[in-house]
């Protein structure tokens, strides 16, 4: 029977599989079939979490979460299956089989699927501006900052790596500094410290108004992507 070992970087990611706040950096068994850590953002915190999940024999190590568009085409709620990712000077081949998904169903909820690169990043890139610079160097149409952690890990344990990344924020939406120093690594945002950046910046409140919008659509796709690897045979 296939075991996944699924790593999400964040709360708010694992919470398409469970309801629970589960504790980081701790494997735990979703279903017979389902082993989730939750990592905290960044290559080596995912790369740690990784090897938990080999370590306790899974058959395929699994990128589980959202991403940011670079591909201007790429809207929130679409989804990425890359055939490659893309990392500082190198470019590695994941599993493109698709196999743990139906896709055909995906395409009934309204589900866009996209098979170009995914390029790991070790800072959040926020500009519009870099978002471009990004695409138009490397060709990913999306970016992480974890994904390539959980390649390694894949290569040294002779795993399978499979990569489901769901877009949370579009290539035209910027992400503000005041917004990102207020959440921490799991995703956890201080409402206090956002309430306070509003009352100083008040022309921040439609790009969040629109992060939230992005985000829910994100994990509306989430929830239904994790109900079929949750369901597979």
């Amino acid at each position: 029977m296939m075991r996944l070992g699924i790593i999400c970087p964040l709360y708010f990611e694992a919470s398409a599989f469970t309801p629970k706040k589960l504790p980081p950096q701790q494997p735990v068994q979703i279903n017979e079939q389902v082993l989730l850590v939750i990592s905290g953002t960044g290559r080596d915190r995912a790369k740690q979490a990784a090897q938990k999940l080999a370590n306790e024999n899974v058959n395929c190590l699994v990128s589980f979460g959202s991403a940011g568009a670079l591909s201007p085409e790429l809207k929130p709620g679409d989804l990425v299956l890359p055939k490659q990712v893309y990392d500082s000077d190198r470019t590695c081949a994941v599993n493109t089989s698709h196999s743990y998904l139906n896709l055909q169903c995906l395409s009934r909820h309204n589900i866009t699927v996209h098979t170009g690169i995914l390029a790991c990043v070790d800072e959040v890139i926020s500009s519009v501006e870099d978002k471009l610079h990004m695409f138009e160097r490397t060709g990913a149409i999306a970016i992480d900052m974890e994904t390539a952690g959980i390649v390694d890990t894949a290569e040294d344990n002779s795993l399978p790596v499979f990569v489901s990344r769901v877009i949370a924020d579009p290539a035209n939406l910027p992400i503000p500094d005041a917004i990102l120093r207020h959440v921490d690594e799991f995703g956890d945002a201080s409402i206090k410290g956002m309430a306070i950046e509003l009352v100083k910046s008040p022309a921040l409140l439609p790009t969040m108004l629109r992060l939230i919008s992005s985000s829910r659509r994100a994990g509306k796709s989430m929830r239904m992507i994790a109900g079929e690897l949750q369901g597979m045979s």
